[in-house]
């Protein structure tokens, strides 16, 4: 008898048990709290940032693992959001703007690729969603056990009249909406405070014998910067918040920092004209288009200081706004002693660029707009951190594995599981992120690896490389100096390159 090999099998059967009921899979099925916040960055005193407060978040971090470089595929809500929610990666999905004729033609072309939601469903789940989840008017209906609380049409418009702010709040029109507004108004005036009164009513619904996934999607701090007063008088920034790399970066292409080539019809509306292509300066007094759309910021030219400091102050209030409705969902689990059998789940589809590369907004490969927060805390899951890459498509996956179902043979992510039970194993997971310019002409892939990120620009017919870009993480956080064309890097570029190209065709 092999009494090594014996005893190495004995050993793992018993760790093998020991995972089964550290990770909660020997107990009931756990419900799962999903919470999507639409635009937020990494910007949160659980990674770090002193400025913000979102003691919330941070109670949620402090009792689950906290991905610190988390990337998202698409850097834009539409696409992000159908990837993470069918486990399918951008060029898979192949929706690259916010049609809803692509988005059906895609369902209609990949049946096979069911919701997460929808598989939880079939496999025993009540589902039920709240506010955005996917972009607005791509739901399925089906997919849910009841029917989804969305909000009105269009409820991102949502404004208040600056005379009367008692009054209830109502829709702008898109192109007639303030950038920012702080009506001295309680949480439950505005959408995001009603809707998490109808999770905290869902929640106290008695469960049964089935278990339930709600995915509670919070609009803010996407665009206009609409929050109550309260949370606006949490801040006075001051210049150590502009951002650190306001300039594009010398060597970069156009097409890598510009992210205003899809507004071009919406300048339009207004009498302007936006260059298109632009020259390098007129995509700089062009750039962040999507936010200069709003009334009260410059549709081209300089963003002065005092404005970006206002514009600083409303976006941090709303991460605020925000984190207080996540503790309102953390009280009613902890009080009703659910908090322990909940599997609970924070992300962002993107980030987004707060005057960094002179763009604001989301729609570009840096880091500052596909890096994401991402939380995940449950059953058996012991607090910690992890500097493993993750990326969203993993979470399809990982959500089957923790519910203790079965994973569905389409999916392109992988579970990271290993990464919830070891947090401080180091892994040699990379993120590939993309994005598509001036319509799908180009499509931009970028590879995040341990220390670098490339970005690698193609033209879309031909596959032609139109430019390459090479940051290096250990000496240059804020990716401003492009390497690509060094001769000294010239074998490190070709190394990378050829990793993009097969991830590509896996």
């Amino acid at each position: 008898m092999n009494t090594k090999f014996h005893g190495i099998k004995f050993a793992a059967i018993i760790f093998g048990i020991c995972m089964m009921f550290s990770l909660g899979l020997a107990a009931k099925k756990p419900d799962i709290l999903m919470i999507a916040i639409d635009d937020l960055r990494p910007m949160l005193g659980c990674y770090g940032d002193t400025r913000i407060r979102t003691p919330n978040i941070d109670r949620l971090a402090s009792r689950g693992v906290v991905f610190e470089r988390a990337y998202c595929q698409y850097a834009k809500c539409g696409t992000s959001r159908l990837s993470l929610m069918t486990g399918l990666r951008p060029d898979s999905v192949a929706v690259f703007s916010n049609s809803d004729k692509d988005v059906k033609a895609f369902r209609k072309r990949r049946p096979d690729a069911i919701s997460l939601a929808r598989h939880l469903k079939n496999q025993g789940y009540h589902t039920q969603s709240f506010g955005k989840i996917y972009h607005d008017g791509w739901d399925i209906a089906t997919d849910w056990s009841s029917p989804s609380f969305p909000g009105r049409e269009k409820e991102m418009l949502e404004v208040f009249d600056d005379d009367h702010p008692d009054k209830p709040s109502h829709i702008a029109d898109r192109f007639d909406c303030p950038v920012k507004q702080s009506p001295d108004a309680i949480d439950e005036r505005f959408f995001a405070g009603r809707m998490t009164n109808n999770v905290l009513a869902k929640l106290c619904e008695p469960t049964g014998d089935k278990p339930q996934f709600l995915a509670v999607g919070y609009r803010r701090p996407h665009l206009p910067f609409i929050a109550p007063k309260r949370y606006f008088d949490l801040y006075q920034p001051d210049d150590s918040w502009l951002a650190k790399n306001p300039h594009p970066t010398p060597g970069s292409p156009v097409m890598a920092w510009f992210n205003s080539d899809g507004y071009v019809g919406s300048a339009r509306r207004v009498g302007l004209t936006m260059p298109n292509p632009p020259t390098r300066q007129e995509a700089i007094e062009w750039n962040g288009y999507e936010m200069r759309s709003y009334l009260g910021v410059p549709n081209h030219g300089t963003i002065d200081r005092k404005l970006q400091l206002d514009l600083l102050q409303a976006y941090a209030a709303c991460v605020s706004f925000v984190d207080a409705q996540i503790g309102k969902l953390l009280d009613e689990l902890e009080n009703s002693n659910r908090l322990e059998n909940t599997v609970i789940i924070l992300w962002s589809d993107h980030g987004w660029h707060l005057g960094e590369q002179s763009a604001w907004g989301k729609m570009t490969n840096f880091e500052i707009a596909t890096r994401v927060p991402l939380i995940i805390s449950g059953p058996g899951i012991k607090a910690g951190r992890t500097k493993n890459i993750a990326e969203l498509v993993d979470l399809y996956p990982t959500v089957c594995e923790l519910a203790k179902i079965e994973t569905p043979e389409h999916l392109e992510g992988e579970s990271l599981i290993q990464t919830l039970e070891q947090p401080s194993i180091q892994s040699n997971a990379t993120a590939i992120s993309q994005y598509a310019r001036f319509g799908t002409k180009y499509m931009g892939y970028a590879l995040r690896t341990d220390r670098y990120r490339f970005v690698l620009w193609q033209e879309s017919k031909t596959g032609n490389i139109i430019a390459r870009e090479l940051y290096d993480h250990n000496n240059d956080s804020g990716e401003t100096q492009n390497l690509a064309s060094l001769p000294e890097q010239s074998k490190l570029v070709s190394k990378l390159e050829n990793q993009v190209n097969a991830s590509l065709k896996r």
